[in-house]
């Protein structure tokens, strides 16, 4: 299972493609798959989405085009913020990360996936790590799943030669 070179944006055209194909999150997703979004904290969190990130979720949009992937980083809301006009200063006070006077708690990492004929799910990614989560979405949302493949019996080897 190769993983993604850091710096994908400096490899040449052919070897940049060449690692997209090759990497173990080149799956085809379910064509029930609206779209796909992310939310966690930035920084100072866990390291699972931000790995996802780095090294599954360029080859899942190589392989699904038509799927929007929209990754929402939060600022940390333990950090004081300097600047009053702070887009994220009414989420603080309103509650979303505590509240006024109340602890001001990591908010927890999760992955939304939106589907075309069902309800959407959300799936926490907390103390995951990136190769867990791609586990987790294709659990969910794996072609292989939605056509049925994953829920047939598997056959041992000697099943097959009987």
């Amino acid at each position: 299972m190769p993983a993604l070179p850091k710096t994908l944006n400096r490899l040449p055209l052919k070897q940049a493609a060449s690692s997209l194909r090759e990497n173990s999150a080149n799956v085809t997703l379910s064509p029930s798959v609206s779209a796909l979004s992310m939310r966690f904290v930035a920084k100072n969190s866990e390291a699972g989405p931000r790995q996802f990130l780095r090294q599954y979720a360029p080859s899942l949009a190589y392989a699904n085009p038509s799927l929007p992937i929209l990754v929402h980083r939060i600022p940390d809301p333990r950090s004081k913020h300097k600047n009053p006009e702070n887009p994220d200063k009414e989420a603080i006070e309103t509650g979303l990360f505590g509240g006024k006077g109340g602890v001001k708690e990591m908010p927890k990492p999760e992955m939304i996936l939106e589907f075309h004929d069902g309800p959407k799910q959300v799936l926490p990614l907390s103390h995951l790590d990136g190769e867990k989560i791609l586990g987790q979405l294709l659990s969910v949302a794996g072609e292989a799943r939605h056509a049925g493949l994953l829920n047939e019996p598997t056959q041992t080897v000697e099943e097959i030669k009987a």
